[in-house]
């Protein structure tokens, strides 16, 4: 029995909310940049072997019967440095990936590709690939990565033979310890893994006691089992590919021994769509708010500080997260009606649902305050999946907000989903009118005419208004 793509992408998502998700990622992430698999990378041991390579299924022993008959690892590890020092393209894959707030990533590769995503993505992580890494502390980071099988920095150290998977327990015992723990507490994805993997069931042989023990799911992302074209002979082309199936779903069951669920696809393309899923529908759970107000308009100050405390509570309730960069008179209302919600329900790790970034004044004069502030935004913003208006006007602009409009502007350009409280008049109306005429396109037909006509009613209460804000979000949502 498989996954459906919808539950998967929905629990792991809720791992991720929950900071206890984990990522574990195989050779298969890497070929799209470049890098030869395993079979690639052994076939000038196995020529020296005399040995077909498309004929052997075991090439961690292949790997030892060079090593065998060499007696020392030194041409192994030329090739080993050759293959994954030259440069390549990092892949969408590894792009999305460095995007997750996911804290904790495990790899059985040697290459730097995940690593080089994090931090073009400007993200800290912390690389352990020794024993002696794991107890190191290193300050602040966003990512601790465990490359479970060595690095190509060090190639006389990589886990690539019989030996060394054998000698694993004992060689690193932190190591796996760690990962021990983290297989308990921890929700994993593994990535890049085929029923035909040469590391799948060497890796399982070591980690068969860890999971044995876990009784958390995980979940493993395949491709399909297909049709051999290289096979002339259409009966034995289709012969083989039955008793390959069936192989296969007999692996599917075995994983499931270790609570590892897997979610069958049929090309290797879809790993990258599901990974865009995941990423959108966690954000889709984030919500900006932009907003500043020193005129309230029609609605008058105690009715539009109302709305914002009610929005903040509902924000909470609804299960969602806020992010507000707090603009005057609007985002802190929004704020304490989040806060107080928060306490009422007892949640201690207040920023786990709540990213508060106040716009610094006063910036040195060396400093271009257009240019960081557009910076500044484009960091709160990436971070959401809706972007809610509302009024929108200051000192400096009495009707239309500048601010609030370039967060409209950078909001569209990242593809947020906008919701303008056009009730409240100001910036938030000029978008709302803005974008009135073409809702069906940017709602993607799941938005009735009638329902966004609501955001800009002020005869409708405050819990009218916010009913159809939080209507929409609901709509729109892809889980």
């Amino acid at each position: 029995m498989t996954v459906s793509r919808e539950d998967l992408i929905k629990r792991f998502v809720t791992s991720i909310e929950e900071d206890d998700a984990a990522l574990f990622i195989g050779a298969g992430m890497s070929r799209p940049s470049g890098y030869v698999n395993w079979k690639e990378l052994l076939r000038e041991c196995a020529r020296e072997l005399n040995l077909d390579l498309d004929r052997e299924q075991d090439l961690v022993a292949v790997a030892q019967y060079y090593l065998n008959r060499r007696h020392d690892r030194s041409r192994l590890n030329q090739i080993i440095s050759k293959e994954f020092k030259k440069p390549v393209a990092l892949s969408e894959n590894h792009k999305i990936i460095s995007r997750l707030p996911i804290s904790t990533i495990w790899t059985t590769n040697y290459d730097s590709l995940i690593e080089d995503a994090l931090e073009a993505n400007k993200r800290k992580v912390d690389v352990k690939s020794r024993d002696k890494d794991v107890p190191i502390p290193s300050g602040e980071r966003d990512t601790v990565l465990y490359k479970m099988h060595g690095d190509v920095s060090r190639p006389d150290e990589v886990i690539i033979c019989k030996d060394d998977y054998e000698r694993y327990a004992k060689s690193h015992y932190i190591l796996q310890h760690a990962l021990e723990n983290d297989l308990i507490s921890k929700t994993f994805l593994f990535l890049g893994f085929s029923f035909s993997d040469p590391n799948l069931d060497y890796m399982l042989g070591h980690l068969r006691s860890l999971l044995e023990e876990s009784k958390r799911e995980h979940y493993a992302i395949m491709r399909k089992v297909r049709l051999n074209r290289s096979i002339e002979n259409e009966k034995e082309r289709q012969k083989l590919y039955e008793y390959n199936k069936n192989k296969q779903n007999l692996q599917i069951e075995d994983l499931q021994r270790y609570s590892i669920q897997t979610h069958l696809i049929e090309k290797f393309s879809e790993v990258t769509d599901i990974l865009n899923a995941i990423e959108q529908a966690y954000l889709m759970k984030n919500v900006f708010v932009s907003g500043s107000a020193i005129n309230f308009g029609e609605l008058g100050e105690e009715r539009v500080r109302d709305l914002c405390f009610q929005l903040g509570e509902r924000i909470i309730d609804k299960g969602y997260r806020l992010i507000s960069g707090v603009g005057l008179n609007i985002g802190d209302s929004v704020v304490k009606g989040t806060l107080l919600k928060l306490y009422e329900k007892g949640v201690s790790s207040i920023e786990k649902k709540l990213t508060v970034r106040p716009f610094p004044r006063n910036l040195p004069p060396n400093v271009k305050e257009e240019e960081f502030n557009r910076t500044y935004r484009e960091v709160m913003i990436k971070k959401c999946g809706f972007a809610i208006f509302i009024s929108g006007n200051s000192h400096s602009a009495p009707e239309l907000s500048q601010g609030v409009l370039d967060e409209f502007s950078i909001a569209t350009k990242l593809k947020k989903v906008p919701i303008p409280i056009g009730a409240t008049g100001f910036a938030a109306q000029h978008i709302w009118k803005k974008l009135e005429p073409n809702i069906e396109k940017i709602y993607s037909g799941r938005v009735p005419h009638t329902l966004f006509q609501k955001l800009n009613d002020p005869t409708l209460e405050n819990s009218e208004i916010l009913d159809a804000v939080f209507s929409i979000m609901h709509n729109l949502r892809d889980i």
